[in-house]
C-alpha cells in the first residue's frame, strides 16, 4: 500500500492539534498502564471499572449474563454473542436478578408481557463477561 503523503500530514496536524494530555500513558492505582483521558474521566483503568462493576452484583447474577450471552464453557468461544436475550417470569429470583443487572447497567428490559419479560445486555454487560470485540458485535446485530 502506498502511503498518501496528504493523509499522513493530516493525521499529524489532528495529533498535534488534541490535548497533550489524551496521549499521555499513566498508570492506575493497580499499576496497570490507561490512559491520562481514561484517568480523568473515570479515576481508574477499564479493568479496575469491570471489577468494581463485577463486585457490585451478586455471583448467580453475573451467571446469567454470561447465560444471557450464550458466554458459558460448554461453547466455543466464536459462539459467544450469538444470543443476546433472557427470558425471566414477571416475579421471583431470575427477575430480581436482572434488575440488579440492569441497575448496574449491563442489561437493559425488552418486551414485557403479565407473565414474563425478556431482558437484552448492554455493550458494558458483553464487555463485563468477556466477548470480544466480534462477539459484541454479534450480540448487539438484532438490538437497537
Amino acid at each position: 500500500m502506498i502511503a498518501n503523503p496528504a493523509q499522513i500530514t493530516r493525521h499529524h496536524l489532528l495529533n498535534q492539534a488534541a490535548p497533550a494530555y489524551l496521549l499521555i500513558r499513566k498508570a492506575c492505582a493497580c499499576g496497570k498502564a490507561s490512559t491520562a483521558k481514561q484517568l480523568a474521566q473515570h479515576g481508574k483503568c477499564a479493568a479496575c471499572a469491570l471489577a468494581a462493576i463485577r463486585d457490585a452484583i451478586m455471583p448467580g447474577d453475573f451467571a446469567k449474563l454470561q447465560h444471557m450471552l450464550g458466554a458459558v464453557p460448554n461453547n466455543l468461544k466464536r459462539q459467544w454473542g450469538l444470543r443476546n436475550y433472557y427470558c425471566a417470569n414477571a416475579t421471583g429470583a431470575a427477575r430480581e436478578a436482572m434488575q440488579r443487572l440492569a441497575d448496574a447497567g449491563l442489561v437493559t428490559a425488552g418486551h414485557e408481557s403479565e407473565t414474563q419479560a425478556y431482558f437484552h445486555a448492554t455493550r458494558l454487560g458483553c464487555k463485563s463477561a468477556g466477548l470480544d470485540a466480534a462477539g459484541i458485535k454479534r450480540a448487539m446485530e438484532g438490538q437497537s
